[in-house]
C-alpha cells in the first residue's frame, strides 16, 4: 500500500492563504492611505480657499470702513437733524400759544377778579390774582376746565389781603399747560386776532 504525505502541501496551501492576505489587507491598507491623502488634499484645499476668500473679504471691509463711518456719521447728523426740526416745527407751532393762552384766560376769568402776575415756566403756568371773595375764585376754577390747554389748573394758595380798606382774597394757581391741544386752535390766527379786545375789555 502506497502512503503519500499530504503535510507539505497542506502547508503550502496555508501558506498560499496567508500570502492572499496579506496582500488583501496591504492593497486595502495602500487604497485606504490614499482616500484618506485625497480627502486631506481637498479638506487643506477647501482650508486655503476659505482662508483666502476670508482675507478678500476683510480687505473688502477695510476698504470699504470709512464709506461705512461716513454712513454712521449721516445716520447720526440725520437724527440731530430730525430733533432740530422738530423743536422748531414745535416753536413754530407754540409762538402764538402765549396769545391763545392770555385771550383764554381772560374769557374765563370772572368779574371781581384780577391778575396780578402771569409766569409761564417751561409747561407750567402759575396765576397770582386777587378777588373779592372765595366763591369767585371757585368760579374761575371751575371756568378753567372748560379751557383746553388749562384745565388742569389747581390752587396751591389762598389767603386774605387787605387793600385800600377792602378785604379781598389773594390766590396762586398752577396750570400744567396742555400745549397739544393748542395747534387746531393756532390754524385760525383771525380767533387770536379777535381775542385782543376781548383781553383788553377784560383786563
Amino acid at each position: 500500500m502506497i502512503q503519500i504525505n499530504l503535510l507539505p502541501v497542506r502547508a503550502e496551501r496555508r501558506k498560499e492563504f496567508i500570502r492572499k492576505q496579506l496582500s488583501i489587507f496591504a492593497l486595502t491598507l495602500v487604497f485606504t492611505i490614499i482616500a484618506i491623502g485625497f480627502l486631506f488634499y481637498r479638506a487643506h484645499n477647501k482650508y486655503i480657499s476659505c482662508n483666502l476668500a476670508i482675507q478678500r473679504t476683510n480687505k473688502k471691509i477695510k476698504h470699504y470702513d470709512p464709506i461705512i463711518k461716513k454712513i454712521e456719521d449721516y445716520k447720526r447728523k440725520k437724527i440731530e437733524i430730525s430733533k432740530k426740526i422738530s423743536v422748531i416745527i414745535d416753536l413754530d407751532r407754540y409762538r402764538l400759544a402765549p396769545v391763545v393762552i392770555l385771550s383764554d384766560l381772560n374769557q374765563q376769568k370772572p368779574e371781581k377778579l384780577w391778575f396780578t402776575n402771569l409766569q409761564e415756566s417751561g409747561k407750567n403756568l402759575t396765576i397770582s390774582g386777587i378777588a373779592v371773595d372765595n366763591e369767585t375764585i371757585v368760579t374761575f376754577l371751575n371756568n378753567l376746565k372748560n379751557s383746553a390747554p388749562l384745565k388742569k389748573a389747581d390752587l396751591v394758595l389762598l389767603r386774605s389781603k387787605k387793600m385800600n380798606n377792602l378785604e379781598l382774597k389773594e390766590f396762586t394757581i398752577q396750570c400744567p399747560l396742555e400745549l397739544k391741544t393748542l395747534p387746531d386752535t393756532l390754524k385760525t390766527p383771525e380767533n387770536i386776532q379777535d381775542a385782543k379786545p376781548k383781553e383788553n375789555q377784560n383786563g
